[in-house]
């Protein structure tokens, strides 16, 4: 017997743990004149747009469903929802399936777009769907690739949940079963515990899984319209029962559904109840339960039922959406809320509006939220351990350092009189002497600090054998890698281990949408665009903006100046003006033609969005070729990068009035930098550059430094950040400034559940007169 027992819950044990997730969340189904439909009540705010994107149908497929519907929605609406062949069937099956997302597209939509919504590339969107690089037809469907991250060894699927006006996290971790701290988890951003209306929430599918098996079924409460009750079929439903629970003959509920068989009435699917044939009984119901029947009288209203059953008016029309109270009529069936009801709803409404502050320092089940002013170094003086990960390739500098000679008529290696270093090796000592610096800073404060220093290259191998090594697991925050041959190694350790990681130099960053941890110092452009455009549009007033465009664009620069123009657009016409705003495609041959675009009576703005190095020197010479001796006025506007450009010619900057916005720049003027300055010389002998004098490269035998003062920077910021906040200063990061010598750090995570990237900027001014001058943006 205790075998059989054993085998039976074994077995029940398995098939809980198979079931979907999505079976539990499954709209209703109902079948009516051989079609299936979803069956959907209509929320308060709810529109077409939201409900279509939800079952994945375009809104043309919900009118042709409805045809009443074309007259306007309001909450309570009961809409059928077509399921169609070949489709995913409902938003919440689209957002927690294993492979793929089922996106339906709609007006202005690109490959760019779905890209950036699903953080997925182009290259996999155009691997599932033919004709993808065509233009691309509203209405389609289109397949994206999940992306699915490993943690423990586990996959981790998520359902992505759009956050509703009204909604906290208190009702969406009750919605989905699943506590606060994990939603946290994998949403780092909403640590203070603020969500914000319309973005999108990652709620982990395995603890939703884990927790259904001891969950109990909660059966949804049954819908109705006008002319029936729709109630939701469960194990053991027949049409005899269910004439029996609505006081409604068999053969009616025969008639109001021919397409359902009665003998094989499926679990999911809904049944039509016709109001019409249900024998009305006064019936003495208790008065304990959620909720009672009250069979209007005449002359009844609704403020004189809400006095008799010692309810609020507003309560009656939340418990009767889809009745029109102020017009009640004779024989009208409404739904009276009880007193335990109410007083539940009471208390439940009373815990979420506590649940979410701003500020918040007290637990909250198993999570604790950070308090950015709490922490104090000073009491625990405790070790902060950071390691530096990069490719010094010493062994290239010890190649490099013996070098041959023929002595005697022999060939003899022997070291060099005055050692250098590998090209390799330059930039991340110099970077690493920066540190040091900052390391020294931050030890005349008392503070204890381990760091722990390891040369990456040559190869992934080395990276994969330091990552091996016990004591990584336990540093505060890594430093690295350089490049992203081997990010995502370093990303992956980080993230299984929950330790910060500064990725300080490389541009690039495929990791900063998947790991949490991860914080780029070095921001792409295509993050910060929206700075950018909002600065050349404050500067647009009275002035005519042209924008040079490469002969054939790239779709970053086409990215650009869409925003731009849609910037500068919805700023004049909604004053009821025509912007002065030009955009073509430059040709060096046609010099004249940009004499004919700069307006000869206003201020001109030139912006060249183009990334090529050749382009834009190219646009510059024939720009100032034109201006030059005309009285024309202009300004250049241009991006960090042309800093580093050599065939640049810095005196046409200069007379062409330019401003270069970038992410780091130095001011000489200031006593911060002075100071810098004068301690780098000392320790090593050489010129700190925040990247080398403008428009010039470093040779091998320069006799500056490019990366010294990046280095500096980047572990002074971290590093005082940790002694000011604590282990998870990650989050406190946009309450923080420091004294930085180049850069203006100002952190931003990159959606709910992303890393943090660097969004500060400085303009730098090049004058007539040869000044240089920088301020904030």
């Amino acid at each position: 017997m205790n075998q059989l027992f054993s085998c039976l819950y074994i077995i029940i044990i398995f098939y809980v743990l198979n079931i979907p997730f999505v079976s539990a969340q499954e709209p209703d189904k109902v079948v009516v004149s051989g079609k299936t439909y979803y069956l959907h009540e209509v929320q308060q705010g709810e529109g077409f747009y939201r409900i279509a994107k939800k079952y994945g149908v375009t809104q043309k497929e919900i009118h042709d469903a409805n045809p009443n519907s074309l007259f306007g929605l309001k909450a309570g609406d009961l809409l059928y929802i077509p399921v169609i062949e070949g489709r995913k069937e409902s938003g919440v099956q689209q957002d927690s399936d294993k492979e793929f997302i089922y996106h339906t597209i709609d007006q202005g939509q690109t490959l760019y777009y779905l890209s950036r919504k699903y953080n997925v590339s182009i290259e996999d969107i155009k691997k599932y769907n033919v004709g993808a690089d065509q233009k691309l037809l509203i209405g389609s469907i289109f397949k994206i690739p999940v992306y699915q991250r490993k943690d423990g060894g586990a996959t981790v699927n998520y359902i992505y949940h759009q956050v509703e006006p009204k909604e906290t996290l208190y009702g969406i971790s009750k919605k989905y079963n699943v506590s606060i701290s994990e939603i946290i988890k994998s949403n780092p951003a909403l640590q203070s515990g603020i969500i914000e209306i319309g973005t999108k929430i990652r709620i982990p599918k395995q603890a939703i899984q884990d927790k259904i098996i001891n969950t109990p079924k909660v059966v949804k409460e049954k819908m109705e319209d006008e002319n029936f009750i729709y109630h939701r079929i469960v194990t053991g439903d027949t049409f005899y029962s269910l004439s029996k629970k609505y006081n409604v003959a068999k053969n009616a509920i025969y008639v109001a559904n021919p397409d359902l068989n009665p003998d094989d009435l499926s679990v999911g699917y809904v049944v039509r109840v016709p109001k019409a044939e249900i024998e009305i009984e006064q019936s003495k119901e208790d008065p304990q339960q959620d909720f009672i029947t009250h069979v209007v009288k005449r002359k009844e209203t609704v403020y004189s039922i809400a006095r008799k059953y010692s309810v609020k008016v507003e309560d009656l029309e939340e418990a009767n959406p889809t009745l029109v109270l102020s017009n009640i009529k004779k024989g009208s069936r409404l739904k009276i809320p009880g007193i335990e009801y109410l007083k539940r709803k009471k208390e439940q409404e009373l815990v979420e509006d506590d649940v979410v502050r701003e500020k918040m320092v007290t637990h909250m089940g198993d999570s604790v939220f950070v308090d950015c002013g709490l922490y104090d170094y000073t009491l625990s003086k405790e070790n902060i351990s950071v390691a530096l990960l990069l490719p010094f390739d010493v062994a290239a500098t010890k190649e490099a350092n013996v070098i041959t000679k023929i002595v005697d008529d022999e060939e003899v290696e022997m070291a060099r009189e005055e050692p250098v270093l590998s090209n390799r090796s330059r930039s991340f000592v110099e970077f690493y002497e920066g540190v040091l610096m900052a390391l020294d800073s931050v030890k005349k404060q008392g503070v204890n600090i381990e760091l722990y220093t390891y040369d990456t290259a040559p190869d992934t191998n080395k990276v994969k054998a330091i990552l091996e090594r016990p004591e990584l697991k336990n540093v505060d925050f890594i430093i690295g890698p350089a490049f992203t041959s081997n990010l995502s190694l370093v990303s992956e350790f980080s993230y299984q281990n929950g330790i910060k990681m500064i990725y300080p130099l490389s541009n690039k960053d495929p990791e900063i949408n998947r790991n949490p941890y991860l914080i780029q110092v070095n921001t792409p452009d295509s993050l910060v665009y929206d700075k950018y455009v909002s600065y050349i549009s404050s500067q647009s007033e009275g002035s005519r903006v042209l924008v040079l465009k490469s002969k054939e664009p790239g779709s970053l620069e086409n990215q650009f100046c869409n925003k731009l123009k849609d910037q500068i657009y919805l700023k004049y016409i909604p004053l009821g003006q025509k912007p002065n705003y030009l955009e073509v495609s430059f040709s060096e041959q046609d010099v004249q033609a940009i004499d004919a675009l700069l307006d000869d009576s206003h201020p001109n703005i030139v912006v060249i969005p183009s990334p090529e190095e050749a382009d834009i020197s190219k646009i510059i010479t024939t720009l100032h070729g034109v201006v030059d001796g005309s009285d024309k006025n202009v300004k250049l506007i241009g991006f960090g990068d042309w800093l580093k450009y050599q065939t640049i010619n810095a005196e046409e900057v200069h007379n062409l009035n330019t401003e270069i916005i970038s992410s780091y720049a130095l001011d000489y003027n200031s006593e911060l930098t002075k100071n810098f300055v004068m301690k780098y010389r000392k320790w090593y002998h050489t010129e700190p550059f925040a990247v080398s004098p403008f428009f010039i490269r470093p040779g091998r035998n320069a006799k500056y430094s490019k990366y010294g003062i990046w280095g500096y920077d980047v572990a002074y910021y971290f590093l005082n950040a940790r002694i000011k906040y604590g282990k998870q200063f990650e989050y406190c990061l946009p309450h923080y400034k420091a004294n930085q010598v180049q850069f203006n750090f100002d952190f931003e995570r990159y959606g709910n559940w992303g890393g943090l990237y660097n969004r500060g900027l400085y303009v730098i001014r090049f004058g007539k007169e040869l000044e240089v001058e920088r301020t904030e943006l």
